[in-house]
This record gives C-alpha cells, structure tokens and sequence, in this order.
C-alpha cells in the first residue's frame, strides 16, 4: 500500500538536508516504500517551491523545481484528483482532498505536520502520522533481519 505525504512533508524533505522530512523522502526515492499523489498535491508543491520567499531563500532555480516535481509524479502512483472531496478538515478545507486521496489510493498513512489534521474528521480506514514517528518506523524496518 501507498503513502500520501502532505505537500509540506514534501516540501520539508526537499529543503532540508537532515531530519524526518528528508529522510522520508530519501528513503521513497531508494524504494523503501510507494507514494500515491495526484495533481493537485504535486501542484501544491511546486507552487510553495517557486514562491520568491522560499525560492529567493534556498536559491532555488525554476527550471530545477519544475524537474524535481515531475520526478516526484514519475515516481509516485498517480491518481486522479479527488472530485468534490466531502468536508473533513474545519480549519483547512484545501486539505480535504488528501484524506480523499488517501481513501481512493488505499495509503496505509497520511503523513503530515499540519495541526489541522488533528481536528478533522478522520475516516477510520486513514492513519494520519506525523513525519518524525513514519521516520523512526521505517528506521525500526530497516533494522529488522530479512525474513521476519
């Protein structure tokens, strides 16, 4: 089963060169487990990484981000983006379709720092995860001996 993480997940992990973030997203692009995405998801992340503030900041060319998120769609599974997602999220509407896409790809996690997650209307078949706790999951994986 696919894991959704949030754009700013993504987007952490792009920017920083240590901690949970990063090591997520270093650890999906060595095939340590599937990401499900969908446009909107991948259009939210290049948008917050060509903003001027964050672009400006971490000297980031357009041309690179632009690559880096078709890499990420390359690499994902890719799903539709959710139609009409339900309500879920008060705080944070624009959220609500990652609970749908977690729903349609059948992810086995949300990953997310976002507060507002922690307030919406989970359904029971979605297990929303911050990215420090699927970080050290994945270190515990790793450490186990093949075959067990």
């Amino acid at each position: 089963m696919p894991v959704v993480l949030d754009a700013d997940v993504i987007i952490a992990g792009t920017l920083a060169s240590t901690g949970a973030c990063h090591d997520i997203i270093d650890a999906w692009l060595a095939g340590d487990f599937e990401v499900a995405v969908c446009p909107q998801l991948l259009a939210e992340v290049g948008k917050s990484l060509k903003h001027p503030r964050i672009a400006g900041k971490y000297q980031l060319d357009l041309a690179d981000v632009e690559a880096w998120v078709a890499r990420l769609g390359d690499e994902a599974i890719r799903f539709d983006d959710p139609k009409d997602p339900p309500r879920r999220v008060p705080d944070d509407p624009g959220d609500d379709y990652l609970i749908e896409l977690a729903l349609s790809s059948q992810a086995s996690a949300l990953v997310s720092r976002d507060r507002h997650l922690g307030r919406a209307q989970i359904p029971a078949a979605v297990t929303v995860t911050g990215p420090t706790a699927f970080a050290d999951g994945l270190r515990r994986q790793q450490r186990r001996p093949h075959g067990r």
